[in-house]
C-alpha cells in the first residue's frame, strides 16, 4: 500500500535549491518510504525520538525530518544535510511539537 508523502513549504523551497544529481539521489529515497512507509529501516531510515524520523540520502549526505500523520500520511517537516545534523534536528523536533495534533 501507497504512503501518500507531503511536507512543509520551507522543506519544498530547499528541494528546488538541489542539483538535478541530488534530486534523483533522494527520489530514491522517497520512493522507498512511499511503498514501505513506517516499515522503512536502516540505512535508509532511522528513527530519532518522540515521533520524529529521518530519510538519510548517503551519496549527498542530505537529509529530511519526518512524521507519520493519519492513516498512511507521512509529512516531511525540515531537510538539510550531514554537515549541520545536530541543528537540523532540534529545528524538526521544534515543527513536530508545533503541529497541530
Amino acid at each position: 500500500m501507497k504512503w501518500n508523502i507531503d511536507y512543509l513549504e520551507s522543506v519544498g523551497d530547499w528541494l528546488d535549491a538541489l542539483t538535478k544529481a541530488q534530486l534523483k539521489s533522494l527520489a530514491k529515497e522517497l520512493r522507498l518510504l512511499e511503498l514501505c512507509g513506517n516499515e522503512l529501516k536502516l540505512p535508509h531510515s532511522r528513527p530519532l525520538s518522540g515521533g520524529l524520523f529521518e530519510l538519510r540520502e548517503r551519496r549527498f549526505g542530505l537529509r529530511l525530518y519526518y512524521c507519520f500523520r493519519q492513516s498512511q500520511a507521512v509529512l516531511i517537516l525540515h531537510a538539510g544535510d550531514k554537515s549541520k545534523q545536530d541543528t537540523d534536528i532540534e529545528k524538526a523536533r521544534g515543527l513536530l511539537k508545533n503541529l497541530p495534533r
